[in-house]
């Protein structure tokens, strides 16, 4: 049983949209989305079938409000919920819990995956990392978590942030490699595509078998003819070589202790 009979959303990115669809979609009741730009309202009110609002007003009549916002501006919008009675919770990756030490009762609900509007994910399968002002309020944040994904994980202000920054690492980073990848193959007429085999065995075998077991490629096995070449092939795109660089010499440095390139 829900321990929280009305609950808001503030927000109108992907994240605040991908908590309002989860938690319709599990039967919870959203009884509100704040939306700070009021021509959102109609199309919000349309697509999740509840009251969207731009006043904080109504919000009070909630027993939990989602702060699901730009982590710069959760704080301005936890003091304008300073009076607020029941249990408020943000979902940034790096911001403490006690940012919303404004209210009495707080927490977290933080999906630890990329979140966009138009793609759908499997969000009982992300993992969802809690944490809370009183063991009481951590109970009733884990029931609501429990049904929007089947991995829920406690977890503290400090470790939530160190694995938000080594997310950054193995998703944000990785999507830039494929965006240089795929910008250079275009170059060339080539497509990605070709590629996506590749990638997706990568991940799975540093999956299965530990990422530096998995790893090959010409930095690995000192292969510095092979590097030179590649380095020619980037000679006209500078930015895109020294990145090259700078990952070759880590690897090198890392594996074979060789002079760097």
């Amino acid at each position: 049983m829900i321990p929280f009979e009305n609950i808001a959303v503030i927000g109108s990115g992907n994240v605040a949209y991908t908590y309002s669809k989860v938690l319709k979609d599990n039967g919870i009741n959203l009884q509100y989305v704040f939306v700070r730009n009021q021509n959102k309202i109609s199309e919000v009110e349309n697509l999740f079938g509840v009251k969207a609002v731009s006043d904080y007003e109504p919000l009070f009549s909630c027993d939990l409000i989602i702060i699901a916002v730009k982590d710069d501006a959760i704080e301005e919008v936890a003091a304008r919920l300073q009076n607020y009675k029941g249990v408020l919770v943000h979902t940034s990756g790096t911001q403490n819990s006690t940012i919303l030490k404004t209210v009495e009762n707080y927490g977290i609900i933080y999906p630890l995956q990329t979140l966009t509007k138009d793609y759908k994910v499997d969000f009982k399968s992300v993992p969802v990392l809690i944490n809370a002002s009183s063991s009481e309020v951590k109970d009733k944040i884990r029931v609501v978590a429990q049904k929007m994904s089947d991995v829920v994980i406690e977890c503290s202000d400090e470790d939530r942030r160190y694995i938000h920054m080594n997310a950054v690492y193995v998703s944000n980073f990785v999507n830039v490699m494929l965006q240089i990848g795929e910008r250079l193959l275009n170059k060339k007429s080539l497509d990605i595509s070709i590629l996506e085999p590749l990638v997706r065995e990568t991940v799975n075998k540093a999956f299965s078998m530990g990422a530096e077991k998995a790893l090959t490629g010409p930095a690995r096995r000192g292969d510095k003819e092979t590097i030179s070449k590649h380095l020619e092939l980037l000679k006209s795109n500078e930015e895109e070589k020294e990145i090259y660089k700078l990952l070759t010499n880590y690897i090198i440095n890392k594996y074979l202790k060789n002079e760097e390139l």
